[in-house]
């Protein structure tokens, strides 16, 4: 039997909280047999890679760990989008975790064209994980709604939080040049190839462990935040003047790229 969904989980140096994630995928009601996990430890080997495998060894998952020497989250993400070959890809990043019902029910809302998207909740420090030893009602009795990819915005902007079919993918890569905003131009440059979104109940959920460390809100310098501005403007009026691709959501995304560079001057 083929899986179904490929997880991908890039992690570096990674901390305790990856058992929390770990355990959310082994708490999942789709049967294991219809997912692979698959993680790219970037960066220093040492302790990690031996704590990933026994983490990995409790669980009874079907997983897959490499070790990428450069640190990188976009190079190890594109490594494991090659490495895996499963029709559906699911990202998470390795500080988070899922719902139960995340895979089964994202699995339903998508398809070929389709992106599902789960309900997002961030949270800082601890959080009980007592949802996780509860399965949860059928996924036959969720209710799903399609919306356009201009009024979920919010939710398409990243790439963790959906179920992502490999057509939509296609040969589309993280921008290694980019070591932040490499999210939303990676789902813009998808835009061209989804025909629609789908939104699970609000009960299927993607959890964000806010860190203070995490690479997403560590501070940059004023002058790389410029030049990081100028190429990602750069990138989206390559998108915006080429057929195909999501124009309105594009516009949102180069004006996000500029209030994000003045709340850097702040």
């Amino acid at each position: 039997m083929v899986n179904m969904i490929a997880v991908l989980i890039p992690t570096f140096k990674t901390g305790n909280y990856f058992e929390d994630c770990v355990r959310s995928l082994a708490a999942q009601t789709l049967s294991k047999d219809d997912f692979h996990v698959y993680v790219a430890l970037n960066g220093p080997e040492s302790p990690y890679l031996s704590y990933l495998e026994k983490t990995f060894n409790k669980s009874q998952l079907n997983y897959s760990v490499f070790h990428l020497p450069e640190p990188g989250v976009s190079a190890a993400r594109n490594f494991l989008i090659e490495k895996s070959c499963e029709p559906y890809i699911c990202f998470v990043d390795d500080d988070d975790f899922l719902d139960p019902l995340y895979l089964e029910s994202l699995l339903v809302a998508s398809d070929e064209k389709t992106i599902g998207l789960a309900n997002v909740k961030a949270f800082e420090g601890d959080i009980r994980l007592s949802r996780l030893n509860y399965i949860g009602e059928s996924y036959s009795n969720l209710s799903y709604y399609e919306s356009s990819i201009l009024k979920t915005r919010k939710y398409f902007s990243s790439p963790w939080a959906k179920l992502i079919h490999r057509s939509i993918v296609g040969e589309t890569t993280f921008d290694q040049r980019l070591s932040k905003g490499e999210d939303a131009l990676f789902m813009a440059k998808l835009s061209k190839r989804v025909g629609g979104v789908r939104k699970a109940s609000p009960e299927v959920v993607y959890y964000v462990r806010e860190r203070p460390g995490s690479a997403s809100r560590r501070r940059t310098k004023k002058m790389d935040e410029v030049k990081r501005f100028f190429y990602l403007e750069l990138c989206y009026l390559k998108l915006l003047f080429s057929s195909g691709y999501a124009k309105a959501f594009i516009i949102t995304r180069m004006i996000a790229t500029f209030l994000q560079l003045l709340k850097s001057f702040k």
